[in-house]
């Protein structure tokens, strides 16, 4: 395939649905859902058209903090809701200027022959953006197959998306985000070493060095997070910031002191899940204080922690 040149899939008789899934949010489920559901009781293949990373680097050809969901994360969620194929298309600047009629032809008809697409609310294509639902519907007869909208989630009436859910990341507002996509926010990376102040102060902790530098990052402040760690499960307390009152770095640094847990684990892989947000990153006067403000992070902690596991 000329426009998919990493696929790996037999496709027969697909139905599809494009877009960038970047969260696969509970609006993204929802669509996905209907697709598969669609999928199999016509014995056809569901079959989502994507991208590596957003249309947005190549047009601006620059790499910025937007990703909410790592691709081998989002290829585990698509997978999980039933999804049999995931295309990711080879998006070029020359691609970004294709009118959204040689896309439906050359991409989508030529490529792929569809029975039925299936798009949100929201689903833009081509040179302008001008290719979306009414523009597919106007073509059915032309290019044989049926199109149909699926209607957006709402939650307290107001439409979830990606960029709702960006707007959560950037405020810190971990439960609300958590709403929204129907788990909690994860950082995926590697532990990295550090300098060592975590045990210093008593309190030792893992530097995570997240795998896309793309990947948005939550607001500077301390959370209660669990800790996903070679398929164990561990609650921790996250410092995301720029650690002012021993170094004041210029460089963004996640570290996570993992409750009850004394174990050398440099250079394995780590996933931080974001459950609440104790507090903001303070500037404090001495190493003393900052001690005292961790205990207090790791009790607070601990009462939520019990909470929890009572439910």
């Amino acid at each position: 395939m000329h426009f998919f040149p990493h696929q790996h899939c037999q496709i027969k008789n697909p139905l599809i649905t494009m877009g960038t899934f970047d969260g696969v949010h509970l609006g993204h489920t929802k669509l996905l859902k209907e697709l598969v559901r669609r999928a199999k009781a016509a014995n056809n293949q569901a079959v989502v058209i994507s991208y590596f990373h957003h249309p947005l680097e190549t047009i601006f050809k620059d790499t910025f903090p937007y990703l909410l969901t790592e691709t081998k994360i989002r290829e585990k969620l698509l997978n999980e809701l039933g999804i049999d194929c995931l295309l990711y298309l080879k998006f070029t600047p020359a691609m970004a200027q294709m009118p959204p009629e040689d896309f439906l032809k050359e991409v989508i008809y030529d490529e792929l022959h569809p029975q039925e697409i299936v798009v949100g609310y929201d689903t833009h294509f081509g040179k302008d953006r001008l290719g979306d639902y009414n523009f597919l519907k106007q073509r059915e007869d032309k290019y044989d197959y049926k199109v149909d909208i699926i209607e957006p989630y709402r939650s307290n009436g107001k439409i979830v998306s990606s960029s709702w859910c960006r707007e959560c990341v950037r405020a810190g507002a971990v439960e609300t985000l958590a709403g929204l996509l129907g788990r909690p926010y994860s950082l995926t990376g590697i532990i990295r070493s550090g300098n060592r102040i975590g045990h210093q102060l008593g309190f030792p902790t893992v530097n995570i060095f997240w795998n896309d530098p793309n990947k948005l990052i939550p607001k500077t402040g301390i959370y209660l997070s669990k800790v996903t760690l070679n398929n164990r499960s561990l609650w921790g307390v996250t410092n995301i910031g720029y650690r002012p009152t021993v170094i004041d770095m210029s460089e963004l640094t996640v570290e996570t002191h993992i409750l009850d847990f004394n174990e050398e684990i440099y250079g394995q892989n780590i996933t931080i899940t974001f459950e609440s947000r104790l507090r903001s990153e303070y500037k404090l006067h001495d190493r003393k204080e900052l001690k005292a403000y961790i205990a207090n992070d790791i009790k607070k902690a601990r009462e939520l922690i019990a909470k929890k596991e009572e439910k």
